[in-house]
């Protein structure tokens, strides 16, 4: 997911970018579990607070060294 500024959020636990604010299916508000900083990843189906990157370069930076420490 990118915000308006082009920055990219993904998933604090599994590095996903396939994450959404709430629905208020789900127990959110619209606009406050955004505003909130919490986040639903459609990967690993956790509430999630996002980590934020400048671009997708930091975004591939992350993973490379998720997966590296995950060996």
């Amino acid at each position: 997911m990118s915000d308006k500024r082009g920055r990219l959020k993904a998933c604090s636990r599994c590095g996903s970018l396939r994450i959404r604010a709430f629905s208020l299916r789900e127990g959110g508000v619209p606009g406050a579990s955004e505003l909130a900083g919490m986040y639903y990843c459609e990967r690993c189906k956790r509430r999630v607070m996002p980590i934020v990157f400048d671009d997708e370069k930091a975004y591939r930076k992350f993973l490379k060294e998720r997966k590296r420490k995950a060996l």
